[in-house]
């Protein structure tokens, strides 16, 4: 099988005014598009921005500032997963202590089922 099984789906894009045949798989047309639609803008953006400058130049600085923009995610992602995993700790831990498993010894009638009522006369 070769590199490009599964790759039978030919796609044009359009970046910085110059057309790209891509080949890719189906159902990935619509990303890919987006995603060139992306990279157009960001180089297009460097290139208002920065008149004087090779496209080589816009397209290896639109790499660099892709790239943070992905690791930037990565790095929130990470945040996320480490906030969730501390959740998830303290909830193991408050569920695991005799109040929150219903033992009757540790005071907690509401999860036994049995209310504590006072004399009625």
């Amino acid at each position: 099988m070769g590199k490009d099984a599964g790759l039978d789906k030919s796609i044009r894009v359009r970046i910085l005014g110059r057309e790209y045949a891509l080949r890719v798989r189906p159902g990935d047309e619509e990303l890919t598009r987006d995603v060139a639609a992306y990279v157009d803008g960001k180089m297009q953006a460097f290139q208002q921005a920065h008149p004087g400058q090779s496209e080589l130049t816009a397209a290896v600085i639109t790499a660099l500032a892709i790239a943070e923009e992905l690791y930037s995610t990565w790095e929130e992602d990470d945040a996320v997963d480490e906030a969730l995993d501390a959740l998830a700790d303290r909830l193991e831990g408050a569920l695991s202590t005799p109040e929150a498993t219903g033992d009757p010894a540790a005071g907690n009638s509401e999860t036994t089922g049995k209310e504590a009522s006072a004399p009625t006369d």
